[in-house]
This record gives structure tokens, C-alpha cells and sequence, in this order.
């Protein structure tokens, strides 16, 4: 399985904090509309966004930090028991789902975050 995302920004200047983004994500084979904004930006350093209004709340943060080979990114989200959205007893196999099509996807995680456009994964 791949998480897969489109978004495009619908307020603000893409990439820049105060900016929302309207997203389709797929995840665990199902599609969540949602929209989001970029909370705080730390140039080079961080984004921390958050919902504004999805199925599922939540807040991410993406960090990089440069290394000898390029930029390592790790990222942290909190949401809320995704029970509610997927059925209460899948919460341990959507987490393992989507942590696996996370860390998938990290490697392009800062360029797709910088351009703050149109974004498929």
C-alpha cells in the first residue's frame, strides 16, 4: 500500500506559515478530504501544521536536520483515535499502515513541503 496525497494551497503563499491547503489523502485504502493549515514554519529547520477540518484531527511536525548525504527528516503526528473514522478495532492496523507509507515517503518530504504546490505522492 502507498499514502498518497494531493493538495494544493487555497489561502496564503504555498510553503508559507498562515497558509491552508485543501489535500485528498488516501490511507489504508480510504480517501479523507481534509484541510490544513501551515501553523509555524522554522526556515530550513521545521513545518508544523495542523487540521482545520478533516474526518481525522491532527498536528504534524517535520523536522531536517543536514547531514553528510543530504537532509534528514523525521516527522511526529498526533491525532486523535482514528477508530472513529476506520472502526474501533483497526486503530493498531491503520497506525502500522500508515506509519509504513510515512516513512515511505519521507525521502521527498522537504522538497514537496518547500514547493507548496501541487503535490501527488
Amino acid at each position: 500500500m502507498r499514502y498518497s496525497r494531493n493538495s494544493h494551497c487555497i489561502s496564503g503563499e504555498g510553503g508559507k506559515e498562515g497558509s491552508v491547503s485543501r489535500a485528498t489523502v488516501k490511507v489504508a485504502g480510504r480517501r479523507i478530504e481534509l484541510t490544513e493549515e501551515l501553523a509555524r514554519v522554522e526556515p530550513g529547520r521545521a513545518q508544523h501544521r495542523r487540521s482545520v477540518k478533516s474526518p481525522i484531527r491532527y498536528e504534524t511536525v517535520y523536522r531536517f536536520e543536514p547531514v553528510e548525504t543530504g537532509t534528514r527528516v523525521t516527522f511526529h503526528q498526533d491525532t486523535e483515535d482514528v477508530g472513529n473514522f476506520f472502526g474501533r478495532f483497526t486503530q493498531p492496523v491503520v497506525e502500522k499502515l500508515y506509519a509504513r507509507d510515512v516513512r515511505n515517503n519521507l525521502e521527498h518530504a522537504k522538497q514537496l513541503l518547500e514547493e507548496g504546490d501541487a503535490i501527488e505522492g
